[in-house]
């Protein structure tokens, strides 16, 4: 493994010379920006348009024009389109420009400037439109700031052959310096801002604005464009329709809550839509040619249900029956009309479903045997000895998941054996890498696999769960769910998916350290599974 140092990675001429910036690095222009420190980025592309995204960081004035332009070569001989927007302090001075009129499968380079500055340049792409041999995403979910430097999206930043980012969710988190995962905050310098757990709309901007000044997030941003969803820390821990876990009446109404963070993550995400009063639909589909057809899911906050456990319910009959009840749904009866009528649309090859938590009816192993109670790090005792003791009848491993909605995943599973011979199910949310196979109940083989990313900074289970064996609990996971074909607990990274007519292959990027700006890289696991071959299962690369 060669270790790569930061200036390294961010000085190479495979990373800075798309920017338009010469061998100069990356990191260095960001730092001379003023008018563009928090970096710009694309997103949602579409076969003829794309979203470009930036924001005016020093102001002088109530009202800033901004000028951009977009060129099909880097050194905008070739402009394509221009034009002139206008920003103020109703959206935070960002800029969200919907550019259309371009041609399917190209290649742009997009700026931005204003106050007598221009920013880096960046790179994007539009939909391929009809015939498309390959196509490859990063997959990434759960970057917490305070808890490690974005290694990964500077990982992704050097590569030279994606056609997108796809963020799963937990693009920020929301907790104050002494919450959870700032134990690293100050030796790092990185302690959230603002200091406190964000609430209110300048809070959740506040919050945006300190992760888009990430030089690594910046690179990664500025090479391709992000295709992101949200989970439950865009908002608070653990949310759904009506409520969350990590909210209680001290910090307001939870509906003025939920409204600021939509409003923010519309303003600061390279998203389609605006952020209007109540708008939180941005369930979605992206067609790349007759590939594949990426349907993006909202399994958070759109229409679910309280999971069983919600509100600190303990009672194993009351959460039973909630189990049971046919009537309690994740995605909600119109989401789920609108995903099973994009699947019987489609015609590509593969239907690849991005959405937030784990589908897999994983059980968990009896912890007892596995954990040291006296070696416990990040949770108090009396959380980790309860725990320990909820595990003891291998229950359903995290109701906060697909686990938690046992009823509306059969549904969902099958809406994909009927119009989706060739499906793919991308994860985040666990902090862990994982590789399945989708059985539904009572059928005999996969109609669909799934594919887990690991977080980009967040902690996994073995820095919560002190194991008295190194990968006891990654062990014994595997042995008590065969649906189950490959798990890793300990790393942090990214996960990769090239598709062909032929097959869909994920190999799971993984770093040695998020502690450090110097760390090294391994792939850690190749899977693929065949088109048409979805019934066999995974398969060993």
């Amino acid at each position: 493994m060669k270790r790569r140092s930061f200036i390294q990675v961010m000085a190479g001429s495979a990373v800075a010379g798309y920017l338009g910036i010469g061998e100069r690095a990356a990191a260095a222009v960001a730092a001379e920006q003023h008018v563009f420190k928090h970096g710009i980025a694309s997103g949602d592309p579409l076969e003829d348009g794309v979203i470009l995204w930036t924001r005016v960081s020093e102001q002088k004035k109530a009202r800033v024009r901004v000028k951009w332009w977009l060129a099909s070569d880097p050194e905008f001989k070739q402009v394509v389109r221009r034009g002139r927007e206008k920003t103020g302090p109703e959206r935070d001075y960002t800029v969200k420009v919907d550019v259309t009129g371009l041609e399917p499968g190209r290649t742009y380079y997009y700026r931005f400037s204003a106050a007598g500055e221009r920013s880096m340049t960046g790179r994007t792409q539009t939909l391929a439109a009809g015939a498309l041999d390959s196509a490859r995403f990063a997959v990434v979910s759960c970057s917490n700031h305070p808890y490690g430097f974005f290694n990964v999206y500077r990982d992704i930043a050097a590569q030279d052959d994606l056609n997108a980012v796809i963020h799963l969710g937990d693009y920020l988190y929301e907790y104050g310096l002494g919450g959870y995962a700032t134990e690293y905050a100050e030796e790092l310098g990185r302690v959230p801002q603002p200091l406190e757990e964000i609430v209110t709309l300048e809070d959740y901007r506040t919050r945006h604005a300190q992760y888009k000044s990430d030089p690594d997030s910046q690179a990664m941003l500025a090479r391709v464009p992000l295709i992101a969803i949200w989970d439950d820390h865009e908002i608070t821990n653990d949310a759904w329709r009506d409520g969350a876990q990590n909210h209680d009446e001290s910090e307001g109404d939870y509906r003025d809550r939920v409204q600021a963070a939509v409003q923010a993550y519309f303003e600061w995400m390279p998203i389609r839509g605006t952020a209007n009063a109540g708008n939180s639909k941005i369930f979605r589909r992206f067609d790349y040619g007759d590939l594949l057809s990426l349907h993006m899911l909202d399994t958070r906050l759109y229409d679910r249900d309280a999971q069983p456990d919600a509100n600190g319910e303990t009672d194993p009959e009351v959460i039973g029956a909630r189990l049971k009840d046919p009537a309690r749904r994740l995605l909600g009866a119109e989401q789920e009309r609108w995903f099973e009528a994009q699947l019987e649309d489609s015609k590509a090859t593969w239907q690849l479903v991005g959405q937030q938590i784990m589908v897999v009816p994983a059980r968990s192993p009896d912890l007892e045997p596995l954990v040291d109670l006296e070696a416990g790090r990040g949770l108090p005792r009396e959380l980790l000895e309860r725990i320990v003791a909820v595990s003891k009848n291998n229950p359903p491993m995290l109701l906060d998941t697909w686990n938690g909605y046992p009823v509306a995943r059969q549904d969902f599973l099958t809406a994909l054996a009927r119009h989706a011979p060739n499906a793919v199910v991308l994860t985040g949310d666990m902090h862990t890498s994982t590789a399945s196979n989708l059985i539904p109940r009572g059928a005999d083989h996969p109609v669909a696999v799934e594919f887990m990313t690991t977080s980009v900074t967040s902690p996994g289970f073995h820095e919560y769960l002190p194991e008295v064996t190194p990968n006891a609990v990654r062990d014994a996971t595997l042995e008590l769910n065969p649906m189950m074909r490959y798990m890793e607990t300990t790393r942090r990274g990214w996960l990769s998916v090239h598709l062909t007519h032929k097959d869909c292959t994920a190999e799971w990027h993984l770093v040695d350290t998020v502690h450090s700006r110097e760390y090294a890289k391994t792939i850690d696991k190749r899977l693929r599974v065949g088109a048409g071959r979805v019934a066999e299962g995974l398969q060993e690369v």
